[in-house]
């Protein structure tokens, strides 16, 4: 097997947490749109992903732990609560910020954290707040002065209208809509296609049009 590689630069050099899909999507994200080289995927095991004129070695996490010191990562899993964990384990880690070079956004007027996650399509307006290791999918959309906290995950074709308030580890379902000034606390669900016309507190499930309380979201 031949491994993906380019000219050796460690400063250059990153690895993604995870090795599932979305870990190959965010490998495609910072092949086609960063400087960054993608040296491996970091997992419970060890391997490799076979790509059609390449391999990217599978680390086992144990190993990397202990061997891969100062280096960059990003997170490769669309789990908020495991984001928030893998957080913590990797706190002496750097996360740079991944972003698709087709994102539209105000560069001047947002602030943004670490470990963010922006792929193809996405459209970040202005005034806006932006914590660490939070995932935008495909064609998201963020309205002016939104507020967002850490490792929540927006699923494809999300929209968030101006001035709202999103906490810590919420997870939005795919085409989900949050009308504006609206808060969401923390580890709540917005399910697919809903429509939140209302505040949603902490650890509860909303789903529907308009979306309603469907049960609580306790770890």
């Amino acid at each position: 097997m031949q491994y993906y590689k380019k000219e050796f630069n460690i400063m250059n050099d990153i690895y993604i947490i995870g090795a599932g899909g979305f870990a190959k999507e965010v490998c495609f994200l910072i092949k086609s749109s960063t400087n960054f080289e993608v040296k491996g995927f970091i997992d419970k095991c060890s391997g490799e992903i076979e790509f059609n004129n390449y391999s990217i070695p599978i680390i086992d996490e144990d190993y990397f732990l202990s061997n891969f010191k100062n280096v960059n990562v990003c997170i490769g899993i669309g789990n908020p609560m495991i984001i928030s964990k893998l957080y913590n384990k990797y706190k002496d880690y750097k996360f740079p910020n991944i972003i698709h070079s087709s994102v539209i956004y105000d560069y001047d007027n947002i602030k943004i954290g670490s470990g963010n996650i922006i792929t193809a399509g996405c459209k970040l307006t202005t005034f806006i707040n932006i914590g660490s290791l939070n995932i935008f999918n495909l064609n998201t959309t963020v309205g002016h002065d939104v507020s967002i906290g850490n490792c929540n995950v927006f699923n494809p074709s999300v929209n968030i209208s101006g001035w709202c308030e999103i906490g810590d580890s919420n997870l939005l379902g795919v085409g989900s809509v949050i009308l504006e000034k609206l808060k969401i606390g923390s580890n709540s669900i917005l399910g697919a296609n809903s429509t939140l016309i209302s505040n949603i507190e902490n650890d509860v499930v909303y789903v529907g049009t308009p979306a309603k309380y469907k049960k609580d979201n306790k770890n």
